[in-house]
């Protein structure tokens, strides 16, 4: 009798295997990416100057504690200002952060586009001291540490950077873990998990400023 082939199982591609280390998966994270570009894009040139980038930040956020609460179990977690998520351990938090364009490149070296505060250093702080396991206290949803707990907890960070053709977006990405902040910028990763790039086509940007009138057809019936 002659067996049917079976067709070998692919390798796990690097990214993949490190991502599932810390318990995460790219289908977590891009999302948060992409909510983020279309905040960003119902900016219009009537609203304030931030609001763009203050809306994007907002749904990265929002969508990257979304996944991981509804699909892995995590928690929302603030410590030390930073607006996290957190692992069901409680050894892993993720938050999020602009990089530049070396951004996603692993023979470079990305750092942040704009000046961090201090949390961000004494994140980088507590990230240089060795992994230690801890259980979270429990909570409606919300991590909550104490002070030992959160002084080695890893504090992972997104990073992303975009880069606009017309009306392609394409959106470089890492998932990595900050050693050292020399004076609001990243000078030293301990580690880097290059992702794929995410590519959005076909959005449009509002353009609310024109001089006309907006004309919404109705059909009464």
């Amino acid at each position: 009798m002659v067996l049917p082939a079976v067709a070998p199982v692919p390798e796990p591609i690097d990214y993949e295997v490190r991502l599932a280390a810390l318990g995460t998966k790219l289908e977590y994270l891009h999302p948060a990416l992409y909510a983020g570009e279309v905040a960003r894009r119902s900016a219009t040139p009537n609203h304030p100057a931030n609001t763009a980038g203050t809306r994007a930040y907002q749904e990265h956020v929002r969508i990257l504690r979304e996944e991981h609460i509804r699909h892995a179990g995590w928690k929302r977690l603030v410590q030390d200002h930073l607006e996290l998520v957190c692992n069901p351990g409680g050894t892993v938090a993720i938050g999020v952060m602009v990089g530049d364009a070396a951004t996603g490149n692993a023979w470079l070296h990305p750092t942040n586009l704009r000046k961090r505060g201090a949390a961000t250093a004494r994140a980088a702080e507590g990230n240089s001291v060795q992994l230690q396991l801890f259980s979270a206290s429990p909570g409606p949803g919300v991590a909550r540490l104490g002070s030992e707990e959160a002084a080695v907890l890893q504090k992972w960070f997104l990073v992303s950077y975009r880069i606009q053709a017309g009306d392609v977006m394409q959106i470089q990405c890492e998932l990595s873990l900050p050693e050292e902040v020399d004076r609001g910028f990243v000078v030293k990763w301990k580690q880097r998990i290059p992702l794929p790039v995410l590519q959005m086509d076909g959005f449009e940007p509002l353009d609310e400023d024109g001089p006309g009138e907006i004309d919404i057809p109705i059909d009464f019936r």
